[in-house]
Order: C-alpha cells, then sequence, then structure tokens
C-alpha cells in the first residue's frame, strides 16, 4: 500500500489498503485493526480528505498506544501531524510533531528522528537547530549536518479534539479519551479563580453556553435537612458523654468498655459528618445541590488519577491548584504560575 501511494498509484492502495481490514476482522487483533486504521489514513490523506485522515491517525496512535507499541504509537503521531498541517492546523502539528520526535528519541530511533524531522519543514519562526542522523553505506547512523526541529510550544494547553483531549505541560504532550472529568477540568482552567456552582458545571457540560440558571431552580428540590437542629444536639450531648466515658474507662483499665465507646464515637461522628457539610452548614436530604457536588468530585477524581498515569507532573499541579466542593475552582498555584490555552 505504502508503494502504491509513493507511485501514485491509488487504485492498488485501495485495494491493499481493503484486504488489511479484512484481514484485521476476520483475526480480530488490536494489532492488525491499528495497522488498518493506520493504512486507511494515510490512503485518506493521499485521496486529499485531511479531515479523514486524522481521524484515523489519531484513532491509530491511541490504539498503539494501548497495545504499548512506542515506535507504531510515533509513526501515528507523525502520520497526523503531517495530516493536521496539510489541513491548515500548523500549532497542532507541532504539538503532535514533537511527541513523536521524543518518542523515537526515547526508544532510541534517531534515523527516523532525523528523518522526520527533516521532512516536517518548519518555518524559521518555529525552528532550533539540531543535529540530523542519517545512514552511511554501512548502515549505521552517522551525524552530518545541522537540520531543524520544531520548538516545544510554551503554551500550556487543555484542548478538546473530538472524542480526545490533548493535554500539554511544562513542554509535554499527552492525549487522553474524553470524559466528564475532563470537561469539567477544562472549564475551571478556562476562567482562573472563577467558582463555579457544581449545577453550573453539571449544566454547562451537557448543554455548552448555559448559564447558571439551573442553581435557584434546583438547589431547593430535596426533603430537608438530613439531621434537624434538636438532633444534632442530641448527638452531640451523646458525644460529649461518650468523651467522659471513655476517659473513665481508660483510667479504670476497662479496654473491653473502651472499645465499644470508641465503636460509638465513630458511628455518631460518620452520621453527623453525613449531615453536615463544611462551614457547619446543613447538608439536605436528597439534595440536588449535594448529588452535583458528589459525581462532580468523584469524576474530577478519577481524572486526575488517569492523568497521572500518563503525565504526573501535570496531576501533581492539578491536584494542588483543583479545589472541589460545592464549589470548585482553580487556583494558580503562585510557586508555579501556569497559563492555559483552552
Amino acid at each position: 500500500m505504502e508503494i502504491a501511494i509513493a507511485a501514485r498509484d491509488l487504485d492498488s492502495a485501495r485495494l491493499a489498503a481493503d484486504e488489511l481490514g479484512h484481514i484485521a476482522t476476520i483475526f480480530e487483533s488490536r494489532g492488525l485493526a491499528a495497522s488498518a486504521l493506520m493504512a486507511g489514513a494515510h490512503l485518506r490523506l493521499a485521496e486529499g480528505d485531511r479531515a479523514s485522515a486524522c481521524h484515523e491517525f489519531d484513532a491509530a496512535a491511541h490504539q498503539w498506544q494501548q497495545i504499548g507499541a512506542p515506535y507504531e504509537t510515533a509513526l501515528a503521531r507523525l502520520g497526523l501531524s503531517r495530516a493536521l498541517k496539510a489541513n491548515g492546523h500548523e500549532e497542532r502539528a507541532v504539538l503532535e510533531f514533537r511527541a513523536a520526535y521524543a518518542i523515537f528519541e526515547a526508544i532510541g530511533a534517531k534515523f527516523q528522528a532525523a528523518s522526520a524531522a527533516a521532512s516536517f519543514g518548519e518555518t524559521e519562526a518555529q525552528r532550533v537547530v539540531a543535529p540530523a542522523v542519517v545512514s552511511t553505506r554501512t548502515g549505521e547512523p552517522a551525524i552530518i549536518a545541522d537540520r531543524t526541529v520544531p520548538r516545544v510550544p510554551e503554551d500550556n494547553a487543555f484542548c478538546r479534539e473530538a472524542d480526545y483531549w490533548s493535554l500539554a505541560f511544562e513542554g509535554r504532550l499527552v492525549r487522553v479519551r474524553d470524559a466528564k472529568g475532563l470537561r469539567y477540568l477544562g472549564r475551571l482552567l478556562a476562567e482562573p479563580g472563577r467558582e463555579f456552582h457544581v449545577l453550573d458545571l453539571v449544566a454547562l457540560e451537557t448543554a455548552p453556553g448555559a448559564e447558571a440558571s439551573l442553581v435557584p431552580l434546583l438547589a431547593e428540590q430535596d426533603a430537608g435537612e438530613m439531621l434537624d437542629a434538636r438532633a444534632k444536639a442530641a448527638y452531640r450531648r451523646r458525644l460529649a458523654e461518650i468523651e467522659e466515658d471513655l476517659a473513665e474507662a481508660h483510667v479504670v483499665g476497662d479496654v473491653g468498655r473502651a472499645e465499644q465507646v470508641e465503636t460509638e464515637r465513630d458511628i455518631l461522628m460518620r452520621e453527623l459528618s453525613r449531615a453536615v457539610g463544611l462551614g457547619g452548614r446543613n447538608r439536605r436530604a436528597g439534595s440536588t445541590s449535594e448529588r452535583a457536588r458528589s459525581a462532580v468530585t468523584r469524576a474530577i477524581r478519577l481524572t486526575l488519577n488517569r492523568i497521572r498515569r500518563h503525565h504526573a507532573v501535570l496531576s501533581d499541579h492539578l491536584e494542588r491548584t483543583i479545589r472541589t466542593g460545592t464549589y470548585c475552582v482553580y487556583v494558580s498555584d503562585p510557586a508555579r504560575p501556569a497559563k492555559w490555552k483552552t
């Protein structure tokens, strides 16, 4: 297929790509399926269908990454960078190229890295000098000239691209499949310092561009306070009695009684913490706001764990700067301030 494309014999290329796709379907192999996606992407690009090529290169890159094949992942990212550049998305093309180049360098594919740099053809504004590695007659790599490769963009990015997000931080780019937590984080990063009510985040996530009209409409849809004032007062009186009982049990050395009292204290504390939020505010049974708070917080925490598997430095930064609760906010880290492109 690749030879046919190089010879501009697109009919033969289509036949080869179709055959590979058929083989991948028969054997149900993820590796063959990723190869078929790559073949289709190269064919779409040769046919001039740049948008479809971008989509298929992107899908192939993520499939190779999940399999754990770095060389093939880099090839797919390199193809994506060329498709993006052909489609006029220069900045995104640079990000993908740098990701591919870094993988080639990391696995020791020097010749492939240099060939990629030589073929990418960046403008002078995006270039940095780097040695080019080419093949000698013996097949060994040798440095013979200076080539140019794109500079890593200085901007941090948290951008959604169809079914994936491009996350760039401190010169490193990763791509993560879309999830609610990423959409929440993207909204917070877009407006540092602004507090978003969890109902606002849910509304914006389900209906982009919506305003905070759901807050007054939904905040009072509940079954009342989980514990009224009399119940909380009784709980607190009992806790005071428990502390006295516990002190007495320790004095007389009654270990069994102390354990029993501590168990009761733990139960009462859990009930109080479930019914009373931050600042002593009463939580309400069945509260729409409370359900949204729990769901948004959980989604963000799960997403931060996912990001950590791919980009620990970014995850550490977000752990320090994202505040969750009934109101969520991104507070820029004064020690390492960051500006974001979203």
